[in-house]
């Protein structure tokens, strides 16, 4: 009995009758030492010789995967059916009515004829915006891994 290491899928196997496994997919007895107790997505394979990425490599691959599973996390806020998007809208709409009554008092400050100062004071303040659906999600998505 052999190892054999499938090139594409990088599926190890240590106990293998390796007539059953093609030298054009598989190879035969690698030497494994070099990537010993590191995940198969920090290996590569280069003819016969299995190799362990650099450090720098590595952080790419993990930085891509981090990347990837922030869209997809970001991504579901887009499912119609989704819980999660549930709660967001309605999080929004709450968000949007307290914006909105903010908003009501300010005009009715602004709209004021007495107390000069206080009136030019809180006529500088910015009303709150509403937010859209788009502006939560991508608000969301920038908040990952922060």
């Amino acid at each position: 009995m052999a190892s054999v290491l499938n090139r594409t899928t990088k599926i190890f196997i240590s106990s293998a009758n390796t007539p059953d496994y093609p030298t054009a997919q598989w190879i035969i007895n690698p030497d494994m030492t070099a990537v010993v107790g590191f995940p198969f997505i920090y290996w590569t394979i280069t003819g016969d010789v299995v190799t362990l990425m650099t450090p720098a490599q590595r952080a790419a691959v993990d930085a891509a995967l981090l990347s990837a599973a922030r869209d997809a996390a970001a991504a579901q806020l887009q499912r119609t059916e989704d819980v999660l998007r549930a709660f967001m809208l309605a999080v929004l709409e709450e968000l949007n009515l307290h914006a909105d009554k903010f908003n009501s008092i300010l005009t009715a400050i602004d709209n004021g004829a007495t107390l000069a100062q206080v009136k030019t004071g809180i006529a500088a303040i910015a009303d709150y915006p509403t937010r859209t659906e788009a502006q939560l999600r991508t608000s969301v998505r920038n908040k990952l891994g922060t």
